[in-house]
């Protein structure tokens, strides 16, 4: 999530500097094939991984690419990162073999807990992507030259920046104050937001039917807008922006594939709708009409965290299949949380894998 919000940033500064230009938009589409040259001239030099090498029986390659990575570890080192490779592999081709694709779709339908996983999951990704906030990604310059700014293009890049501090911020945060609590703090701004700029809309002299301005002055309204997506980006970022990539932790291991790609067709499936109408609802249901629509589904958002989507940081992969037991779990991890911070919870440092950090994912 930092290089993406750092992507954007450098994409936004360099359409900035050649916005004034002359030609200057073949200048911002070429400035984009040189990222996508070096990664593919680089990926021929990037060795392939240990586990895949393992997966395919090519011990020798797999034991090569390990002391690449730790130049400086024994023989013993790297033996015993070979069989803790090797044993996770293991368990991996048997749970393929076991488990096939429909079988895994059954289980992920069909078993309540692991429906409801999925729903708490695929939900949120959905919200992160119905809020609107890939409209200003993608339609911030245009956004701002509608409301009269004379180089839009800085002036998203503004929004962009705001979007990578938060960033930073939220990775800092979210296994210190947890998923559920990030989310109830900083999602309650959203549509608070969105609402303060569809009402600022209402004094933009605008044509509605072509987004044009009747007038050369950038006035109070424009800055009330801008003021309102930058705490909007920054309400996004801290919280619904990077939350929903770590809900599959959710999921148990032989639903976890196929509970992936769901979570990923209910992230770019809006993503698609949401930026493809977007211009269309602002000319038909007017600027205020669609950031007000935007902002009930927010709040929407809001309401489902609040009742689907449970605190699932600190506890192992066992402990959260436990969790969707009891309806969405909502109370029974709160209560957890609480015997887990007494002290009632006491186990081994060896016992599953906690979620947090990445480690079940």
């Amino acid at each position: 999530m930092i290089f993406l919000g750092t992507g954007s940033v450098l994409a936004y500064a360099f359409d900035a500097a050649f916005y004034k230009v002359p030609h200057g938009w073949r200048y911002m589409i070429a400035m984009g094939a040189i990222p996508s040259i070096c990664l593919g001239a680089f990926l021929f030099l990037c060795p392939e991984s240990p586990r895949q090498l393992l997966f395919h029986n090519r011990r020798e390659q797999c034991e090569r690419v390990l002391r690449q990575i730790y130049p400086n570890a024994t023989d013993e080192q790297v033996a015993e990162k070979i069989l803790s490779i090797e044993h996770g592999v293991t368990q991996s081709k048997s749970l393929n073999e076991e488990i096939s694709i429909r079988k895994s779709l059954s289980l992920l339908f069909m078993v309540p807990a692991n429906r409801r996983a999925g729903i708490a999951a695929c939900g949120l990704m959905f919200f992160q992507q119905f809020c609107g906030f890939n409209t200003l990604m993608y339609y911030s310059s245009t956004l701002f030259d509608i409301v009269g700014f004379s180089n839009p293009i800085a002036v998203g890049s503004v929004v962009a920046i705001v979007n990578w501090i938060f960033t930073v911020l939220s990775i800092f945060l979210i296994d210190r104050v947890g998923r559920r609590r990030l989310l109830l703090w900083t999602m309650w701004g959203m549509p608070v937001c969105l609402v303060i700029a569809a009402i600022a809309f209402r004094w933009v002299p605008l044509d509605h039917k072509t987004l044009e301005l009747t007038t050369d002055e950038v006035g109070w309204p424009a800055i009330v807008v801008l003021v309102g997506m930058i705490l909007f980006v920054a309400f996004y970022a801290a919280g619904l922006g990077c939350v929903p990539w770590q809900a599959n932790e959710f999921l148990p291991m032989e639903v976890r594939a196929m509970g992936t790609m769901m979570i990923n067709a209910f992230n770019w499936g809006p993503n698609i709708i949401v930026s493809s109408t977007f211009l269309t609802m602002m000319k038909s249901m007017t600027p205020s009409g669609t950031f007000g629509f935007y902002a009930a589904l927010c709040f929407l958002g809001w309401i489902f965290v609040y009742f689907c989507f449970p605190e699932a940081s600190q506890m192992t992969l066992e402990e959260v299949r436990k969790v969707f037991e009891h309806g969405f779990g909502v109370k029974y991890a709160e209560e957890w949380r609480k015997e887990y911070r007494r002290g009632e919870k006491a186990r081994g440092p060896g016992e599953g894998v906690r979620s947090g950090s990445m480690a079940s994912v």
